[in-house]
């Protein structure tokens, strides 16, 4: 049985399951710096050193999308637990995703920026494998080895 939970903060809804944590931040806000690290620190105390794949979700009725934000979530202090990041934006920011992109590229392979969900959702899973914990228990994998055995 897999570890999923659903947590409501302030500024944004936290579901985790099966290795992935998405992040749906409110309507309304200003993406910047300290609300980024504000949702890192979250993740830390939520999920403590598990590493896990993290899809954030920014809303379309944002009042500001920090640049300095976006740069600061695909630098390595910023990844601690996380193997890979994917990042969506509003649609009616496709130019400037675009620019993010190029940028966030040059600095790390493991973050990248979408305008679909569950785009930004299958690159994960095809980085990831699965969305299983990297530290996975013996029992959980002694249960997918029987699973498997009993499946076929």
């Amino acid at each position: 049985m897999s570890h999923a939970f659903t947590y409501q903060a302030p500024y944004g809804v936290f579901h985790f399951s099966d290795g992935l944590l998405t992040v749906e931040l409110a309507e309304d806000l200003i993406v910047d710096l300290p609300l980024m690290q504000r949702v890192a620190a979250q993740r830390l105390e939520l999920l403590g050193e598990r590493e896990v794949a993290e899809l954030i979700v920014i809303p379309r009725a944002h009042l500001l999308l920090d640049r300095a934000a976006l740069t600061w979530m695909a630098q390595s202090s910023a990844m601690v637990g996380v193997h890979h990041r994917s990042i969506v934006v509003p649609a009616h920011l496709l130019v400037w995703r675009d620019r993010l992109y190029q940028m966030m590229s040059r600095l790390t392979p493991n973050v990248r920026v979408f305008r679909n969900k569950r785009v930004a959702k299958a690159w994960l899973q095809d980085r990831a494998g699965t969305f299983t914990p990297a530290q996975a228990s013996g029992n959980a994998v002694a249960a997918m080895d029987m699973a498997t055995a009993v499946n076929g």
